[in-house]
């Protein structure tokens, strides 16, 4: 509550957090039910996403993964307490990025030399599979949020 009266005061009257529309209900009952859902879908996509690097970090040892990671997933959260539009437009960054790593994956994964050397090595063809299911999850669920944000930031 504090939060949200101190984000108003900052930004002007016009501006409402997301999370504070949740506990609103919309005549239609419509409203506070897409913004509870955006609300939970960025949480879970947050989670997605810092479990990612979480998974980068144990797989390759990639400290940067994590750190990114982390810093993407928290990013996340925080704006769909600022604005839904907001958390609309890093959702289709995330998206763009996780497709773009998804397509690179999978043509890694696609190429004579790659495939040569993934049948000699079991692990690291698992942690290759493993890492291109998680990168088009990640896209899909960004993408959903993004979809579920914005339309509840347009309304």
């Amino acid at each position: 509550q504090a939060f949200c009266s101190g984000l108003r005061r900052a930004c002007g009257s016009r501006v409402l957090p997301l999370a504070a529309t949740a506990s609103v209900v919309h005549p239609r009952g419509s409203m506070a039910g897409l913004a509870h859902i955006a609300l939970l879908g960025a949480y879970l996509d947050g989670a997605g996403i810092i479990a990612g690097g979480a998974y980068g970090f144990v797989a390759k040892k990639s400290k940067i993964s994590l750190i990114a990671s982390t810093i993407c997933g928290l990013v996340l959260v925080a704006l769909i307490y600022v604005s839904a539009l907001a958390c609309a437009v890093w959702s289709l960054l995330m998206f763009a990025m996780f497709a773009r790593k998804y397509m690179n994956t999978k043509g890694q994964i696609a190429n004579p030399e790659m495939q040569q050397k993934l049948l000699g090595d079991p692990v690291e063809a698992r942690i290759q599979a493993t890492t291109k299911w998680t990168f088009l999850a990640l896209a899909l669920l960004s993408a959903a949020e993004a979809g579920v944000c914005g339309a509840a930031g347009l309304r």
